[in-house]
Order: C-alpha cells, then sequence, then structure tokens
C-alpha cells in the first residue's frame, strides 16, 4: 500500500514537473523573442509576493501567486501609457516593490514561519507542493495555453518575425503582446511551488537558450518545451535520488542539457561551414 502510494505520488510529481518545464519553456521563447525580460521579471515577482500573501492570509499560495500574476500583467502596460513612464523602468518599480511586499508578509505570517516548509517551497521548490490538485489546475491551464496559442498563431507569429510589420499589417500587436505577458504570467505563478521564486528566471531563459538553436520559431518553441519538460522530470528524480531541493536540481539539468545542446550546435555549425 505505501509502495502504490509512493509510486503514486512520484507519477504526480513527475507530471507536475513536465507540463511546467514545458509551459516555462514555451514562454521563455515568446518572451525573448518580444524583449520582455524586464516585463516579466516584475510579473514573476508579483506572482511571489501572491504566494506570500496566500501563506499571510492561510489559502493556497497557488492562487493568490496566479491572481497576482494576471493582475500585473493586465495593468502594467496600461499604466505605462497612462503615465508616461516606460515600461522597463515601471516593471522595475514593481519588481522593488512586489520584493519588499512578500519578505515583509513573510515575516507576518503566522506561526514559525521563516523555518515553515511552505516558505522554502515558495523560494526554492518543493515536491511536498505537489499535489492532484495542483496537477489537475496544471493540466487545465496548460491545455488553455495550447488552445490560444493554437488559434491566435498567425498573428503570434507575425508579432515574432516583425513586429514593426505586423503593426504597419494593421495588428494591434499592443494587445496580443499583453496577452503573451498574461500567459507567461500564469506560466511562472504555476511553477513556483516545484522550482520556486528564485529559480523561476532558470527555467524560463535556459530552455530558451536551447531553443534559439533550432531553425524557425516553430521549432524553437517544440524544443523548448521539450528541454523545459525533460528538465523538469529528469530533475525531480535527481532530487529523489539525491534529497536535495528539487528546484535547484531542475536547474542544474536543464545547465547541463544546454551545454550539451550548445556543443551540438557547434559542432554542426563547423560541419556546414566545411562542407
Amino acid at each position: 500500500m505505501h509502495s502504490w502510494c509512493g509510486e503514486m505520488f512520484l507519477l504526480t510529481v513527475l507530471s507536475a514537473s513536465i507540463i511546467a518545464g514545458s509551459l516555462c519553456g514555451i514562454s521563455g521563447v515568446l518572451i525573448a523573442r518580444l524583449r520582455l525580460s524586464t516585463l516579466v521579471f516584475a510579473i514573476a515577482h508579483a506572482a511571489l509576493f501572491g504566494a506570500a500573501l496566500g501563506l499571510f492570509l492561510n489559502i493556497d499560495p497557488l492562487y493568490t501567486a496566479m491572481m497576482l500574476a494576471i493582475l500585473s500583467s493586465v495593468i502594467i502596460g496600461p499604466l505605462s501609457d497612462a503615465t508616461g513612464v516606460p515600461s522597463d523602468t515601471l516593471a522595475m518599480v514593481m519588481f522593488s516593490t512586489y520584493n519588499a511586499l512578500t519578505f515583509i508578509f513573510i515575516f507576518l505570517s503566522p506561526g514559525p514561519t521563516l523555518a515553515a516548509e511552505k516558505v522554502g517551497g515558495i523560494l526554492w521548490g518543493s515536491i511536498l507542493a505537489v499535489t492532484r490538485t495542483y496537477l489537475a489546475v496544471l493540466v487545465i491551464l496548460a491545455y488553455l495555453y495550447a488552445l490560444v496559442l493554437a488559434l491566435l498563431w498567425n498573428r503570434f507569429q507575425s508579432i515574432l518575425f516583425d513586429r514593426r510589420l505586423a503593426e504597419a499589417e494593421g495588428v494591434n500587436t499592443r494587445l496580443y503582446v499583453y496577452l503573451l505577458t498574461i500567459l507567461s504570467g500564469v506560466a511562472i505563478s504555476v511553477s513556483l511551488k516545484i522550482v520556486g521564486g528564485f529559480l523561476v528566471f532558470s527555467l524560463l531563459y535556459i530552455p530558451a537558450a536551447c531553443g534559439f538553436t533550432a531553425e524557425n520559431i516553430k521549432r524553437m518553441i517544440l524544443l523548448s518545451a521539450l528541454i523545459g519538460g525533460t528538465s523538469g522530470s529528469a530533475g525531480v528524480i535527481l532530487s529523489f535520488i539525491l534529497n536535495l531541493p528539487v528546484g535547484a536540481c531542475i536547474v542544474v539539468t536543464a545547465t547541463v542539457i544546454f551545454i550539451a545542446v550548445s556543443i551540438y550546435a557547434y559542432i554542426k555549425r563547423k560541419q556546414k561551414t566545411v562542407f
């Protein structure tokens, strides 16, 4: 019975890590292509603040993290337009504020919070925080993410290829960029439980860096999703075997894969140059 429960738990964690890693990998490519790194940096810390707020209010940090990430994604663009402050500058203001609020609400949370497992899970990830409910939420969000990309792919592709050209063709690029930031915010917030707020950027950008070795945007996204999912699952297994923090194991695994992919891409380019 205990063995069966352990196997089911491991399967749940592996499934969640594959989905979260794939979502972050896809988001990383889109963010990097559109040069939205600063905005998403602020949104990620909004999610981290939301998780800390969830601890303070004694509710599931997943939902408060997602709420704050989506809210920040929605307001940062219009707020920049309304105030005239460049979006990158505004994002750094929000990042600083969210960072401060995160530590304030962790400090104010009831009980011996600073030593609690929940806080550790928020900051650097924890497999113990992964439940079947969390996996169900991940599956639903992954489906919605894929559905939005599939339905609006032609618009997204034109913006990713050349944003100014897409604007000249009458595409409301701002609307689609806002939508992509919301999708990225959701991907980040649902990944906090596995990889943690301190390391979530690694799961965004390391798979994306691997993806950029591909020849076109579709292959970039597919390769990045594959490496994100592989890093997630392999990192979880490594964490189980070595009894190390899961977030750190995922990032180290992703880095090793990135080195291998970079070497392969270098050799491939050399061969093309020779022939």
